[in-house]
């Protein structure tokens, strides 16, 4: 708006200033044509001017003297004015005075045939018009603005509604949730960034009904694994009951499998421990520089004979010497746990080779087998919690199933990473990645 007024005065100001122009040329030949005494006719041709053109014209000659007033007001008395002063000096002056509503212009009037200056023509030209329409169009413009500031709270009122009613269906899903309700998908429309706000939230219900499922599931295999040798001893010990003058090798041979299951048992509550543990507070890691190469040869040593039980071929090749950030203890046990497996799910006449590797940040370590292998569809649940391929198969070599999610735990602890690639009837192969300097918490 306030740009608005200033083109419009300006406008004004230029169209004036170009009749000012004009009127001065007119005004300097026909006062050069009057004689003394004749001022009664310059005062009739400025009024007749300003009634057409301004609102007020003032006539001033060299001596500051106002020979002639449209408004009668004037003539005769004296005009100190610094723009009078410049306009006799030969600069024309021409500007919009704001505070009285008109525009204020000096105008010399030159001889035209010495180009003298004789007087100066002094005028005004009201601007109030446009101050009144432009306050006008103001309160107008006002009214508008206050109209759409209403509409637009309106509108971001019913739009911030509609944005936050999906976040309410968020919440009220989480505090079910929080309540112990069921874990159901939400179906939210809207804008892309709604729709990616439910579609990560259904990945995280989907993931809460995942880990709830497995929850049950623990529970469900726990109970069932250390039901089953209790089970076993019960039935035995029964029969030993349930007979009389038993002889003493069936006594012995009944309590030699008491005795395996009571093994069973204790193996099943250690790897339970083992996983609370790994659960609740981590792995307690005692970090130390350790000789991989020896220690995978240690471990191999122990677990020969079981290999030369089913006459299988265990090879160990090492390309490089490893020292390595390990907790010696706990390594071993993956190596333990993957060679055994190896050993144990495979065919009699079989192989198993380990091999270790390193680059410059990592050290691999690999067993592979030509066993039975791992069904596709097994692979992703391989080293979940009590997951096993084939069940009869894992009860008949005393498995508790608990030995690569303790393995993978492990692994993760050292953080590194392990990986498993297998096919049915060809083999197995795990591969673990452990960085060579443990990362420090």
């Amino acid at each position: 708006m306030n740009v608005a007024e200033s083109t419009v005065i300006d406008t004004r100001k230029k169209n004036v200033s170009a009749q000012f122009s004009v009127l001065s040329s007119y005004f300097a030949k026909d006062i050069n044509n009057q004689t003394n005494g004749q001022e009664n006719q310059i005062d009739a041709l400025a009024e007749e001017v300003a009634g057409v053109f301004l609102s007020r014209i003032q006539i001033i000659d060299r001596s500051f003297n106002i020979v002639s007033d449209t408004y009668q007001i004037n003539k005769g008395k004296l005009c100190i004015s610094s723009d009078v002063n410049k306009c006799f000096n030969g600069s024309n002056q021409a500007y919009a005075d704001k505070k009285n509503k008109c525009i204020v212009m000096t105008q010399a009037i030159k001889n035209p045939d010495t180009g003298e200056i004789r007087y100066v023509m002094f005028g005004t030209s009201s601007i109030a018009d446009i101050y009144t329409a432009m306050d006008s169009i103001r309160l107008t413009v006002t009214a508008v603005v206050i109209i759409l500031v209403i509409i637009l709270l309106a509108v971001a009122f019913v739009s911030s509604y509609r944005m936050v009613k999906p976040f309410r269906k968020i919440k009220e899903t989480i505090e079910h949730i929080g309540q112990g309700g069921n874990v159901e998908r939400i179906t939210l429309k809207g804008s892309s960034e709604i729709n990616t706000i439910s579609n990560s939230f259904n990945m995280m219900l989907d993931r809460i009904n995942q880990l709830e499922e497995s929850r049950q599931e623990f529970v469900s295999n726990v109970s069932h694994e250390l039901k089953t040798p209790i089970t076993s001893m019960k039935v035995l010990a029964e029969s030993l009951v349930g007979q009389q003058g038993v002889p003493e090798e069936l006594y012995q041979e009944f309590m030699g499998d008491i005795i395996g299951e009571l093994d069973r048992e204790n193996n099943i509550i250690s790897d339970l421990l083992t996983l609370v543990k790994m659960d609740r507070s981590g792995l307690e890691m005692n970090i130390s520089q350790v000789n991989i190469n020896e220690l995978i040869e240690a471990q191999l040593k122990l677990i020969r004979p079981l290999a030369v039980e089913k006459n299988i071929e265990l090879v160990f090749e090492s390309y490089r010497p490893i020292i390595a950030e390990v907790d010696e203890t706990k390594f071993s046990m993956c190596i333990s746990n993957l060679v055994i497996n190896a050993i144990k799910y495979n065919n009699i006449d079989g192989w198993v080779h380990v091999s270790l590797n390193a680059d410059a940040s990592n050290f691999y370590v690999k067993v592979q087998d030509n066993g039975f292998g791992i069904p596709e569809e097994s692979l992703e649940h391989i080293f979940d919690r009590f997951y096993r391929v084939d069940k009869a198969r894992d009860r008949a070599t005393g498995g508790t199933g608990l030995g690569l999610a303790i393995t993978k735990s492990i692994v993760m602890a050292h953080y590194g990473n392990i990986k498993v690639y297998s096919e049915v009837d060809v083999g197995t192969t795990f591969t673990m990645q452990i960085p060579l300097t443990h990362v420090p918490d």
